[in-house]
């Protein structure tokens, strides 16, 4: 009788929901198939994608193109006003971290790099671009744009760790200061590919320049994380 006036989606939902909230189906758990779950709970398969499209709706699951759906991961904190490393943040919050470089290559800066990083129109530029993991998930893909007159022979130093870090090592570059600006917005088949989702599903894109101790933009990076994996937080004082 409690069912009595709950459509057929939300009963499946809150099922797998309380089993998720209950522990019972672990993080990056595989759900049960479509057809399985249309099966179990006696619905049909249109009833079965709502109810999922629901809980990814809340931040419960994730989906992985052609593999299936997936029991979310607690969110990553993030806190745009502090300089921490992808690696250290993902660490500190008891996850494991991994990057996979996609390339990286010198090529003539275009007429938007020119403007975003006040070099000229066909001066050369690295381009670095990397994906990043967590517990083996791919969370984010970004789109690094160096002046490799700062940093000559960036490309062939390991780029799978701190940016940061290897321009302060290996050129004496320190980062004063980071321009950051961040809005939702889909993602294109390339980047949508590389996360494993379908094109045209919302990110969270984030950019990011970075000036280093003589005010000289030294990197402009652009990031395409997965709505589903971040939560912005911060600390304001207003004394």
């Amino acid at each position: 009788m409690k069912y009595l006036h709950i459509p057929y989606y939300l009963r499946l939902r809150d099922s797998l929901a309380k089993k998720i909230e209950e522990g019972s189906l672990l993080p990056h758990t595989k759900l049960p198939s479509e057809r399985d779950l249309k099966d179990a709970y006696d619905i049909n398969r249109v009833t079965v994608r709502q109810a999922l499209m629901q809980l990814e709706s809340e931040g419960l699951i994730y989906r992985l193109i052609r593999r299936g759906w997936y029991v979310s991961p607690p969110r990553l904190f993030y806190d745009p006003t502090k300089s921490v490393s992808f690696m250290d943040n993902v660490r500190a919050q008891g996850r494991v971290p991994e990057t996979v470089i996609l390339s990286k290559t010198e090529m003539a800066a275009s007429d938007w790099v020119n403007r975003t990083m006040d070099i000229a129109v066909g001066a050369p530029v690295y381009l670095l671009r990397r994906r990043r993991l967590i517990d083996g998930r791919a969370v984010l893909v970004e789109h690094i744009n160096v002046n490799p007159v700062l940093c000559p022979g960036l490309l062939d130093l390991p780029l799978e760790c701190s940016l940061t870090e290897t321009l302060k090592e290996q050129y004496g570059i320190k980062i004063s200061r980071t321009v950051i600006n961040m809005y939702p917005a889909p993602l294109d088949s390339t980047q949508a590919e590389e996360l494993q989702v379908v094109a045209g599903a919302p990110c969270l894109y984030l950019t990011r320049a970075s000036y280093d101790q003589h005010d000289n933009i030294v990197e402009f990076d652009q990031e395409f994380w997965r709505h589903d994996v971040l939560e912005i937080s911060m600390e304001v004082n207003n004394a």
